[in-house]
């Protein structure tokens, strides 16, 4: 398989973007203007305590769509400003299930995580009885568990950062493939991301010259306390970046599993593949529209039975 460097990946996002980049800006701004209004709702007692429950219920579905929508707009496919929500939606129960297949595999980092928060709470209680007792080994004590609970923290976020790019094609394996198994599209990312985890960070990475050219002016505002300002500039830098982010993460995608990006929209909003090579044929029905994608070089797992369940 031909390397696919970090630049050469972001060229391929500016040129899939060429012509739609104002309409995915407009998507996120969609999607955007959602959670600041549900932020707004969360600030409200009582009531934002089920806004903030009901968040956590619609945002697997919500991202899910978005992965779609950028997926399609990689491939040349139309798409309508709040596919995102339609097409989430109608995939609801199969969002979850990949959600909770990644949540299952994150499981270590999560039970670190809620060690970590309860070392937190030890020390801090430790650390007001040391000054209520003016008692210097209760102070010591405290800040043993402070180290301890930082320790945790990092072995945590090591874990997650590791998990996450291993099994970070999950969603897209699950949108090209709608009858595999959410636990096989997890798997399955994990065999892909074999030797490629690297990569994909590198990717990540290469971004960073353009998020700290995006943060130039929200730092400017936040400087001089113009908080207006600052809340607006990240949010405008933020619906114009992530369309290059994700759609360079497509083709990060489709290059690792071997899908072929030659595709062509054709009428009625069929999408064929122009590329003739050997593979597995996937007919997938997205939204309004056929996709059609063509796997190739990806082995088949053998399926067990206790992968039948989503």
């Amino acid at each position: 398989m031909v390397t696919l460097t970090a630049s050469e990946a972001r060229r391929k996002a500016r040129e899939a973007l060429k012509g739609n980049w104002g309409k995915a800006a407009l998507i996120l701004l969609i999607y955007v203007a959602i959670i600041f209004v549900i932020g707004i709702f969360t600030a409200i007692p009582l009531l934002g305590l089920l806004v903030s429950i009901g968040e956590l219920v619609i945002m697997p579905p919500i991202t899910y769509g978005l992965t779609m929508t950028f997926m399609k707009i990689k491939r040349g496919q139309e798409v309508g400003y709040v596919d995102f929500l339609k097409e989430g939606f109608e995939n609801f129960s199969r969002s979850w299930c990949i959600t909770g297949r990644l949540l299952l595999k994150m499981i270590v980092p999560i039970i670190l995580y809620i060690v970590a928060l309860i070392v937190i709470g030890i020390s801090v209680f430790t650390s007001a009885v040391g000054l209520v007792s003016l008692s210097s080994s209760v102070t010591g004590a405290s800040v043993f568990f402070l180290i301890i609970a930082i320790i945790l923290v990092a072995v945590a976020a090591g874990f997650f950062i590791v998990l996450g790019l291993k099994y970070a094609l999950s969603i897209y394996i699950a949108v090209d493939n709608p009858n595999m198994p959410a636990l096989e599209c997890v798997n399955k990312s994990g065999e892909l991301m074999n030797g490629n985890s690297g990569k994909l960070f590198c990717l990540g990475l290469s971004f960073i010259g353009w998020v700290l050219l995006a943060s130039i002016l929200p730092a400017i505002f936040a400087g001089i306390g113009i908080d207006f300002l600052y809340i607006v500039t990240i949010y405008v830098a933020e619906i114009f970046l992530l369309p290059y982010v994700d759609v360079a993460l497509v083709v990060f995608y489709e290059h690792v599993a071997g899908v072929s990006t030659s595709q062509t929209v054709e009428t009625e909003g069929n999408v064929s593949t122009s590329e003739a090579s050997k593979g597995n044929t996937i007919q997938e029905k997205s939204g309004s529209q056929d996709v059609t994608a063509e796997i190739v070089d990806i082995p088949e797992l053998q399926k067990k039975p206790d992968d039948e369940n989503n």
